[in-house]
């Protein structure tokens, strides 16, 4: 009885130890495209839009808040920033799975000139920086680019809407670019080795039992 008893507790051991299934299961991330040209991202506190996210691209939706999603826009890679706001969903389209491409890293040249004339030391008459581009604001007739340059955001003047259309997402369950594919396959993975470790950790408390119980002796 004392060996069962040990068993018991080695086994309950082994199956707290072992990964539950529910952990490999990630919540998926959504993601949200733009789908016309006044798409408009917001500031964190909404009181002002910032720019148009590019038509046919994406945001990730990190909460919903009434007629709001609380967004994502580009990733923390080269000269891109990531941004945190707010976009209204009348404006976007729930994607179903992981788009292909999510944001749109496209480049642009910022010029800054000298407006010094008559200095008696040499100058560079202009200077080129690379700006990472979110997307255009409109003023009535006038269009301007957000930009982050040289560690800050801003605008420039012109619309620099010259980018390819985003492709559509992947559906889930359609590929391993699928939105819910990977985590799915986890999901099954990790309920197949509990039911294993289980069943085999039942298998050795019957053996330990039977093959150390003291046969009985009549007389």
């Amino acid at each position: 009885m004392k060996r069962l008893t040990v068993a018991i507790f080695c086994v309950m051991f082994i199956l707290a130890a072992a990964p539950c299934p529910v952990a490999f299961a990630a919540s998926p991330q959504l993601y949200a495209r733009a789908k016309n040209e006044e798409a408009y991202f917001y500031s964190e506190d909404r009181t002002k839009s910032l720019f148009a996210v590019p038509e046919t691209y994406c945001v990730e939706v990190l909460s919903e808040d009434g007629e709001w999603y609380r967004v994502r826009y580009a990733d923390n890679v080269g000269i891109y920033k990531e941004l945190k706001g707010y976009c209204k969903k009348k404006d976007f389209t729930l994607e179903d799975g992981k788009p292909p491409v999510t944001y749109l890293y496209k480049t642009v040249t910022v010029t800054y000139k000298s407006e010094v004339t008559n200095s008696p030391q040499p100058t560079l008459p202009e200077i080129a920086f690379e700006a990472a581009y979110y997307g255009y604001y409109r003023v009535g007739g006038d269009f301007y680019s957000y930009v982050y340059c040289q560690g800050s955001f801003g605008y420039i003047n012109g619309k620099n809407d010259d980018y390819e259309p985003n492709a559509p997402a992947f559906a889930n369950g359609g590929g391993t670019e699928g939105g819910g594919t990977e985590s799915g396959s986890n999901l099954n993975f990790a309920s197949i080795a509990f039911i294993v470790i289980a069943s085999l950790s039942v298998v050795v408390i019957l053996v330990i039992y039977f093959t150390t119980k003291k046969p009985r002796i009549d007389g």
